[in-house]
């Protein structure tokens, strides 16, 4: 019941926020209304937009484009971390039980092998969770809410999706953000093309990295098999 709670929760979330998400003018004027408390509604709105899924890459151009290319990606990098946390903890107390039990259960056929294959990067995920988190946010998979609610299912602590988080969305925050930035000043347009170019190099450098490190990793070396003990027993 956990686990249909946050899918259909996720399923809602989205919907509304592609009806309620204001246009451009809207946040304009809500900036030019706030005064003061911009930075501390631009962080909450970060984290609500997060929880529902709204793409965080639009986020970071919007936040460049209302406050300018430092304060408007610090603003939404603050709101994104505190969204991805919320998202987290609502998907490992609702859907991590869930998801325990049918990793734990034998499953015929096909889905035996891919219950086999889950648990065993569920296994690794517990073991090298940042890692796992900054290879997903590097690449863009999934929505950045969605990911950030899948992982609080899997065995991944908190500690290490919270870090990886972080190293893995900030060059790309700061790169949509000076895009954003950009529409109002040409001295940005030249640091968003820059960072954006950075942004693919250092992704394919970070993923080769974390690739071999993977690869390097050791592993258990397998017991003996059961012929051999029966063997020894002979004996």
């Amino acid at each position: 019941m956990r686990f249909t709670l946050l899918v259909a929760g996720a399923a809602v979330a989205a919907a509304a926020a592609a009806y309620l998400v204001p246009d451009r003018d809207g946040l304009a004027a809500a900036v030019e209304s706030a005064g003061g408390l911009n930075p501390l509604l631009a962080v909450l709105g970060a984290w609500v937009l997060v929880l529902a899924m709204v793409p965080r890459t639009a986020l970071a151009f919007v936040g460049g484009l209302l406050f300018g290319l430092g304060p408007g990606a610090g603003y939404v990098l603050a709101g994104a971390l505190l969204g991805a946390s919320t998202a987290f903890l609502i998907g490992r107390f609702l859907g991590r039980e869930f998801i325990d039990g049918v990793l734990s259960r034998e499953h015929p056929g096909r889905c035996g092998a891919l219950a086999a294959r889950t648990a065993r990067l569920d296994r690794w995920l517990g073991r090298n969770g940042i890692i796992g988190v900054v290879m997903v946010r590097f690449l863009p998979i999934a929505p950045y809410g969605l990911v950030s609610y899948a992982f609080g299912t899997s065995a991944t602590r908190y500690r290490d999706f919270l870090l990886g988080s972080a190293v893995g969305v900030l060059p790309s925050t700061l790169g949509y953000a000076a895009l954003g930035a950009a529409v109002f000043g040409p001295s940005a347009a030249t640091m968003g093309v820059a960072v954006v170019g950075g942004l693919g190099l250092l992704s394919l450098v970070v993923t080769i990295g974390l690739h071999r490190v993977r690869k390097n990793e050791p592993h258990p070396s397998p017991g003996p098999s059961r012929p051999d003990n029966l063997n020894m027993v002979r004996r």
